[in-house]
């Protein structure tokens, strides 16, 4: 039976999955002068954004103002450090890739740790492929129909109208859309998901604090990269892209539901039992082959087991090396008997869970 943590993977897991549509110049992310001489000379106070019906009307009397600073947001998502043994120390946040305007600003914790480091550590630079449009275009070529027939063509005519009113309902629809397959379809679907429960993927953690390291210049790494997501993302059987459209479009209210539930959960710090624990919808009435199976499972692998092993040998790399880092991927790739937390403990490091004042 297929496993709800495929629906966190639409915020916790994969960064392409929520950061499609993010657009680098609408982000929220802003940089101050540090008061403390115990960071970095540049701090990051990444912000909720200001609408720009805000800005328009700001005067230039009340911009020469200083503005007050905004009390930081009352969340405490679960971040660790490991101490290297050449002085350094790599910091691990658990990402969330959709957030809203709660989390913000962030905890000093947070941007204490992210300007304490030399290095910004992502699963993916955004930016760099969002600035390439020939990848772009040829990634849309890939997920179009290219014999004249559309999406309505492919899957059973009740599931396509029932993706249409949803993703209608959520003003994500356009007709254009229906000359791309199944797989583009379930990304737009994870989408209206994200739209539904009230969150943002231009808010997502990792994107705000990605904003900020180009802005002002700071070391970007890249843990993975767009191509390696890409083709864990739109290289599936079409048989897998359909089941998981199925499940998105007549579980549409219960995985909005888990997706807010994860999303508490994270602003909390209390992602573990949710992330290790394998519940699965009770009355789902979607048929599952053996072979279909196989493919879910294989899946989940690639998704989680897979990536999870890459993602310690890059931490101990980091650590081993003697590089000051801010580490930040999505929070399920931490848990777990293949998660890095295991991971990194079982070859030998310290891991410190940071506390929170």
């Amino acid at each position: 039976m297929f496993k709800k943590i495929l629906c966190a993977a639409v915020a916790l897991t994969m960064c392409l999955c929520t950061a499609g549509c993010s657009d680098k110049d609408n982000s929220s992310s802003q940089i101050s002068q540090a008061d403390s001489s115990s960071v970095a000379d540049t701090t990051v106070t990444t912000t909720a954004p200001e609408s720009s019906s805000q800005a328009e009307t700001t005067t230039e009397d009340s911009s020469s103002q200083p503005e007050p600073q905004e009390e930081e947001a009352d969340i405490t998502p679960a971040m660790w450090k490991v101490t290297g043994e050449k002085g350094n120390t790599v910091y691990f946040l658990g990402s969330m890739h959709a957030l809203d305007d709660s989390c913000y600003p962030l905890p000093n914790e947070i941007t204490d740790a992210y300007n304490a480091s030399d290095s910004l550590a992502v699963e993916c630079d955004i930016f760099a492929y969002m600035g390439d449009l020939a990848s772009q275009m040829e990634l849309a070529q890939s997920m179009m129909y290219q014999d004249g027939t559309t999406i309505a063509d492919h899957i059973d005519a009740d599931l396509y109208e029932s993706a249409k009113q949803i993703l209608t309902d959520e003003g994500l629809y356009m007709s254009l859309f229906d000359v791309y397959n199944v797989t583009m379809w379930y990304s737009m679907m994870e989408s209206a998901m994200i739209t539904r429960a009230g969150l943002d993927s231009n808010k997502g953690i990792d994107m705000q604090l990605l904003t900020t390291a180009h802005e002002e210049g700071k070391d970007i790494i890249e843990i993975e990269s767009v191509d390696f997501q890409n083709e864990l993302l739109y290289t599936q059987p079409d048989e897998l892209n359909e089941f998981m459209l199925e499940t998105y479009v007549y579980y549409f209210e219960d995985q909005c539901e888990e997706l807010k539930k994860s999303f508490d959960l994270w602003k909390a710090g209390d992602m573990k039992e949710y992330v290790e624990t394998e519940d699965e919808f009770e009355d789902i009435d979607i048929e599952i082959s053996d072979e279909l199976q196989a493919m879910i499972d294989n899946y989940n692998k690639q998704l989680l087991d897979d990536r999870n092993k890459g993602m310690v040998e890059k931490a101990k790399g980091m650590i081993d090396g003697g590089q000051n880092v801010f580490y930040v991927v999505g929070a399920a790739h931490f848990y777990g008997e293949t998660g890095i937390l295991k991971g990194l403990e079982d070859a030998g490091y310290t891991v410190e869970e940071i506390q929170y004042d």
